[in-house]
């Protein structure tokens, strides 16, 4: 382990399951992972967006992302974007 002051741990509990997380993480950033899991589920459910999920958890985009590529969760309100109406230069 990198840091030998903080324990760190493979999986969090969520709903009675047991989640592998990608890679260990520091056990008290784990907690708030852990504790905002419910919340995180909620807004995916509702079908919110990633940014309007992020300003509810008073969080970045990024920062939401990284906990969804963390604990393996798929985002369902994912936008296809394009394709992108192009138009020749003159």
């Amino acid at each position: 382990m990198p840091n030998a002051h903080h324990p760190y741990v493979d999986s969090l509990t969520f709903a009675g399951r047991v989640i592998p997380l990608k890679r260990p993480m520091a056990e008290f950033a784990a907690r708030r992972l852990q504790a905002i899991l419910p919340q995180i589920a909620a807004l995916n459910a509702a079908r919110k967006s990633q940014a309007d999920a992020a300003a509810a958890l008073g969080t970045t985009v990024c920062t939401l992302r990284k906990w969804l590529d963390i604990t393996n969760t798929e985002w369902r309100n994912l936008k296809a974007r394009g394709p992108y109406k192009t138009r020749p230069h003159a």
